[in-house]
């Protein structure tokens, strides 16, 4: 009985002890890629690109007449869509740029630009409201960050014709 005692005590030290250093081991890992993070975020160092990672609209064409609102569908291939500050291997989320909105790729996309959508939560399509007359929309695909991919990952870009009157500037 003490033989069979001695063996299950055994066991149970041997098995905390290795669930303790599975533990200290993640504890190490997660704090290594929350200090990379950090340092990535700072220098405003872009992620490299998903290898073969590649944007595009699924329902839309260049030349394409719409009615506002009208549905925009993202695709993308050879990588995953998360949600924003979510860091994670191949992922990112979309925005949408509207009228050839000029960026710093080198730094995050401004949240305060009305001409960037933003679509954070990891969505993968949206019903847009643009004005009458003709506009440019092009995907760009972006990391944890807010920040674009080195290369970039980014449709091409497309004209649309909002049918309607247009507004007068």
């Amino acid at each position: 009985m003490r033989t069979v005692a001695l063996v299950l005590t055994t066991a149970a030290v041997l098995i905390t002890g290795s669930a303790a250093a599975d533990w200290k081991s993640d504890l190490k890992n997660a704090a290594k890629q929350q200090a990379g993070a950090k340092v990535e975020q700072t220098l405003g160092l872009a992620n490299p690109a998903p290898a073969g990672a590649a944007a595009y609209f699924i329902n839309l064409k260049t030349g394409a007449t719409v009615t506002s609102p009208f549905l925009v569908q993202f695709g993308l291939k050879a990588a995953g869509v998360s949600p924003a500050g979510l860091q994670s291997v191949d992922t990112g989320h979309f925005h949408l740029l509207i009228d050839d909105v000029v960026y710093d790729a080198t730094l995050a996309l401004p949240l305060d630009n009305p001409k960037i959508l933003h679509f954070d939560k990891g969505q993968t399509e949206t019903n847009l409201s643009l004005t009458p007359g003709t506009h440019t929309i092009q995907l760009l695909y972006a990391d944890w960050k807010q920040q674009a991919f080195n290369p970039s990952v980014q449709s091409e870009k497309i004209t649309v014709t909002v049918s309607g009157t247009p507004a007068k500037k």
